[in-house]
């Protein structure tokens, strides 16, 4: 039964990446993620760490911001896991009237649970606090799975991932909407089902206190019929312009994770 659990996961990892790879129209193009990470196990319960992530626009060679992130980890037994991140993004851009800096906290319950010898299967939910309003959601709840390869026997006990990510939009500045003759009608937030991310790379181990990956990652903004969801490109009939326009984008990524 686990087994067949696993192949639909992935097989739905491949089709869905596939449609995304199709579909997408980047809003940022290809961006470089560069991170470096320190974490410290404090007791048989608590842990500590942080962890730097650095962005940088292919495009134009420019920095987008830099992602600071500060996490205290609780662990519940051997499956179940908490955690509690504190997470201020700092703005590098010029657009003028762009915010320097947004605070986010967030707080996390993961399970993870071994599916065959070989593979494991990690389940979590993240609910996300803004304290700085952003356009399209103040809070962000999200599903993630993540699926890897473990064999100790590869070199430097190489790992390949799956991982992917759904989001749920929530608080946002309010949007206006309108009927199809032009009329205006709701005056609301955007909430609902508006974001995907599919990551995969592989993930190194050359000590025990050293690991380091490599992965590629697509992120897509869509709208959902689920539970009532609204358009975040919504039309303005009137003039034919969208007010609020998807941000999808890519990532190259390398990341670099030490622990004390």
């Amino acid at each position: 039964m686990k087994k067949t659990i696993l192949i639909l996961c992935l097989l739905t990892s491949l089709l869905t990446s596939i449609f995304i790879s199709a579909q997408i129209i980047e809003t940022d193009k290809t961006m470089l993620w560069t991170s470096f990470g320190l974490s410290k196990k404090l007791n048989d319960k608590f842990s500590i760490s942080y962890f730097q992530l650095n962005s940088l626009s292919l495009k134009d060679s420019r920095f987008n911001f830099i992602q600071p992130d500060l996490k205290i980890g609780y662990k519940l037994n051997k499956k179940w896991d908490l955690s509690i991140n504190y997470t201020p993004t700092i703005s590098l851009d010029t657009v003028q009237g762009n915010q320097s800096i947004f605070h986010r906290v967030s707080s996390r319950i993961r399970v993870s649970t071994k599916v065959s010898k070989r593979i494991r299967m990690k389940n979590s939910i993240t609910t996300e606090f803004h304290f700085t309003q952003r356009s399209k959601f103040k809070q962000r709840i999200y599903y993630r799975l993540d699926l890897f390869y473990r064999d100790t026997k590869l070199p430097w006990r190489l790992r390949p991932f799956i991982s992917q990510k759904l989001y749920w939009y929530s608080g946002g500045r309010l949007l206006q909407y309108y009927d199809t003759d032009g009329v205006k009608t709701d005056l609301k937030a955007p909430n609902g089902l508006h974001a995907y991310r599919i990551k995969t790379g592989i993930k190194l181990y050359p000590t025990d206190k050293v690991s380091f990956s490599l992965y590629y990652q697509k992120q897509k903004e869509f709208n959902s019929s689920l539970f009532g969801t609204r358009e975040i490109n919504s039309l303005n009939p009137n003039s034919n312009k969208i007010r609020r326009s998807f941000y999808d984008f890519s990532v190259i990524g390398v990341s670099l994770n030490y622990k004390l």
